[in-house]
């Protein structure tokens, strides 16, 4: 007999075209050198949220250096893990965008009942693509407009114990640096960083532990399941790691937030089990959906 999810949380819509776009550059694949992009922001509905939240707020992978400036400059500048000279880190652009984007487009939220998940991989440094580095400014800058900011780290993100200690004392903050389940108002969000691989790299399990965590966390019933790793779902042709994909059939988790490798239809929906929404170079404002 196939579980049923709880569907306590439930994406029902999602603009088709972005609020917004950040501009930003990234290391080239190849080492083709700069690559000029851009981040959008969608706006969509949820059914479920709870009315203590006006918004939930859900980006990963915001692997770039805000704007679409002299590559040189840029790439010279970068240096120590840090962005200096006046540049930001994307996701500290994102954090500072949005703030202004609710502004303009939705001034009936209120930031401070705002939760913000972030599904890792935060840093980059345009010098070299796929690089590690300290993400906690882009903590920082979400702490500083948002009610509430939790997420887990990605397989580049390399947080010093102090940045660790820095957001664990942090009033509205919740870095999930082992995996784990906390409550937030009336929802309860799970969060599993890393990725499957070798253990003895940063921000990798193997594949055994990895999914023993996976079923842990599954078994207590979060309302929202942070990732940064996502599933394979080859039915639908989305790329990913299958054997996470056979953990969350079945399982009674409404809404699963992934990114690490890029989906083009960014949700997707098991039949016996949860949404999944794929976040990867994306962000996300959710507000409550009206009920007919």
């Amino acid at each position: 007999m196939k579980k049923q999810s709880k569907r306590s949380l439930q994406i029902v819509d999602i603009a088709k075209e972005p609020l917004e776009k950040i501009p930003y550059i990234t290391a080239a694949t190849q080492g083709a050198g700069i690559s000029y992009e851009w981040l959008p922001i969608y706006w969509g509905e949820m059914l479920g949220m709870p009315e203590e939240l006006d918004a939930v707020v859900i980006a990963s992978d915001l692997q770039g250096i805000a704007g679409h400036g002299c590559g040189e400059t840029q790439e010279a500048d970068h240096v120590g893990g840090s962005a200096r000279g006046g540049q930001k880190l994307l996701g500290e652009e994102l954090a500072d965008t949005l703030a202004l984007l609710l502004q303009i487009h939705l001034p009936d939220l209120n930031p401070d009942k705002m939760m913000v998940c972030l599904c890792g991989d935060l840093f980059t440094d345009p010098a070299q693509r796929g690089a590690s580095g300290d993400p906690l400014p882009v903590w920082r800058a979400f702490r500083k407009y948002f009610g509430f900011v939790t997420g887990v780290a990605g397989n580049h993100d390399l947080l010093t114990q102090e940045g660790i200690d820095e957001l664990s004392a942090a009033a509205g903050v919740h870095f999930f640096s082992e995996a784990g389940m906390i409550t937030y108002g009336e929802l309860s969000i799970a969060g599993l960083g890393g990725i499957i691989g070798r253990a003895d790299k940063p921000n990798r399990m193997a594949e055994a532990s990895y999914l023993e965590s996976l079923r842990r966390l599954v078994r207590r019933r979060p309302d929202i399941l942070l990732l940064h790793e996502s599933p394979e779902i080859g039915a639908q042709g989305l790329p990913g790691n299958p054997v996470i994909y056979q953990e969350l059939r079945g399982a009674s988790v409404p809404l699963v937030c992934c990114g690490h490798i890029h989906w083009e239809e960014a949700l997707a929906e098991l039949a016996d089990g949860p949404q999944l929404l794929n976040v990867d170079g994306r962000a996300y404002i959710f507000t409550a959906a009206a009920l007919d």
